[in-house]
């Protein structure tokens, strides 16, 4: 059994949460089926230009990638947007304060 990379495994996870085929992804991107095959079942490295068409795609940032291996969930950085622009002021702050004393003790 292969390893599979970990970007490899969240682009996958949001392919499937939104309901594209490999054969659509295929189409959509250019990369050939088999080849996506090969990248999502571990058996090739995925090239840079081959992550920038799935984001493209799957209509994801690179921040969102980001989340999903951080935290397992496979929200989108707009999804927290919206969540956050609802919270009213005084909360916002206290995060943001939040996050700036984080950043310090790192």
């Amino acid at each position: 059994m292969n390893k599979i990379d970990p970007i490899v495994y969240v682009l996958r996870n949001y392919r499937h949460s939104i309901g594209i085929s490999q054969d659509e992804m295929s189409k959509k991107t250019g990369i050939s089926r088999r080849t996506l095959q090969r990248i999502e079942a571990g058996n090739t490295d995925m090239k840079l230009s081959q992550y920038r068409q799935y984001l493209r795609i799957l209509g994801i940032s690179d921040m969102d990638v980001s989340i999903a291996l951080f935290s397992h969930d496979f929200v989108t950085e707009r999804e927290i947007s919206a969540v956050i622009r609802k919270l009213p002021l005084k909360i916002k702050q206290a995060i943001i304060q939040f996050l700036i004393e984080l950043s310090k003790n790192t």
